[in-house]
């Protein structure tokens, strides 16, 4: 199967790559190991977007950011940085901007719900989704990809969009550096008791980062940062217990977490 450009991830980056280059004439095939069902209705993985207006505006142009529905966007009206047990606050505010929030927060699954609906229907492109990638290689020529269901395509050049854990980067050999830290995040949706008023608070505690993002109403998302181990033995905790620690571990600042 011949294609002028093969791309290898249907995340995101993979999906508005290919949405971007509607109307260009380009044949384009799009390879996903997960499948059709799962493109079309990802499942929540706990991650909230940080939209800045820019971004929104290339959704919009994508065809894409009509698709979300309004209950699932969060207005970002401003940030916070906090360090250490230091009373002072670094603000981010929206002086020098057209309008009154810094950006918006969406799900990562609703964006990519609204990508790949976005896509339905483009001429010249064919989705793969289901097979693997089982061989790749890639010449002067072109590149071919050998799916796990014996099919073979080829083009003229080849995107890795799958993470950055690249399949695709190892192999064909892509040297990589790698840094691993030893930390690792634990997220969570929680109500609190006080109005959060659309503020993102990054905290640079000692020993720890937590970042509190607002969702809607009485809402927001945290980002708990600490070492692997740590994380681990949290997240292995009962709902109750897990509550109680984010609110210690917050300060209170949203009152009672649940």
């Amino acid at each position: 199967m011949e294609h002028d450009l093969i791309v290898v991830g249907a995340g995101p980056a993979g999906l508005a790559f290919a949405r971007a280059l509607a109307g260009t004439g380009l044949s384009i095939a799009l390879v996903e190991r997960q499948s059709r069902a799962a493109l079309a209705d990802p499942a929540c993985d706990g991650r909230e977007i940080a939209l800045t207006h820019r971004s929104i505006n290339t959704l919009r142009a994508l065809g894409a950011w009509d698709l979300i529905t309004p209950e699932a966007v969060s207005t970002l009206r401003s940030a916070s940085v906090l360090h250490g047990t230091s009373s002072f606050e670094l603000p981010f505010g929206t002086e020098g901007l057209r309008e009154d929030h810094l950006g918006k927060l969406v799900a990562n699954h609703h964006i990519r719900r609204a990508l790949f609906a976005a896509t339905a229907g483009q001429a010249a492109l064919t989705v793969f989704a289901g097979p693997g990638m089982a061989a790749i290689s890639t010449a002067r020529a072109g590149a071919s990809v050998t799916l796990e269901d014996g099919r073979i395509l080829r083009g003229r050049l080849l995107a890795a969009a799958d993470s950055r854990f690249s399949d695709v980067r190892a192999r064909l050999g892509i040297a990589a550096r790698v840094n691993r830290p030893g930390r690792s995040m634990l997220l969570a949706e929680v109500e609190h008791d006080r109005d959060h008023n659309g503020v993102a608070t990054e905290w640079f505690g000692h020993g720890q980062t937590i970042a509190l993002l607002p969702l809607t109403g009485r809402r927001s998302s945290v980002i708990l940062t600490l070492a692997e181990d740590m994380i681990a033995r949290l997240a292995a905790r009962s709902p109750a217990a897990l509550s109680d620690e984010l609110t210690r571990r917050s300060g209170e600042r949203l009152g009672t977490m649940r």
